[in-house]
């Protein structure tokens, strides 16, 4: 057994041995809980999320929507998670059966499809807006007129 052989068998053993002290069932600090809001691999009229070519940058808005009031008919073409912090939303998708949201509820966006969110609520209804888009472009794109 050469000198390399023996200290990468070593390093291995050590680390083998170390584990065990290092591991932990659960990650989070005592007294810190999660309570999971998404996770997909599709978006919300199961097509596959694709993501941007170039340096990615991700945006955080929250956005209220009065009662009565829409969105403009748009479409993504980064995708876009959802969140209704507030009130009751109805996505309608170009194509799709509309679909309702209410506090708590959250959906990844269609790319690259036209939609529109309407407040179909009695109150002002609040969304948080995540992005996963590419720095400098536009995440949301409206057809021309």
């Amino acid at each position: 057994m050469n000198l390399s052989t023996t200290l990468v068998a070593a390093a291995t053993l050590g680390l083998a041995t170390l584990s065990p002290g290092l591991a932990q069932d659960n990650p989070l600090p005592e007294g810190f809980t999660t309570e999971p809001v998404i996770k997909s691999t599709t978006n919300r009229d199961g097509l596959p999320i694709a993501l941007p070519a170039g340096t990615t940058e991700i945006t955080s808005v929250i956005g209220t929507l009065e009662p009565g009031g829409n969105t403009a008919l748009h479409q993504h073409p980064v995708p876009v998670m959802s969140y209704v912090l507030d009130g009751e939303v109805e996505v309608r998708t170009e194509g799709g059966e509309p679909q309702g949201y209410t506090a708590g509820e959250a959906w990844i966006e269609a790319q690259g499809t036209l939609h529109q969110a309407f407040n179909v609520g009695e109150g002002p209804a609040r969304l948080l807006i995540v992005v996963i888009g590419e720095e400098g472009q536009p995440f949301t794109i409206t057809p021309k007129s």
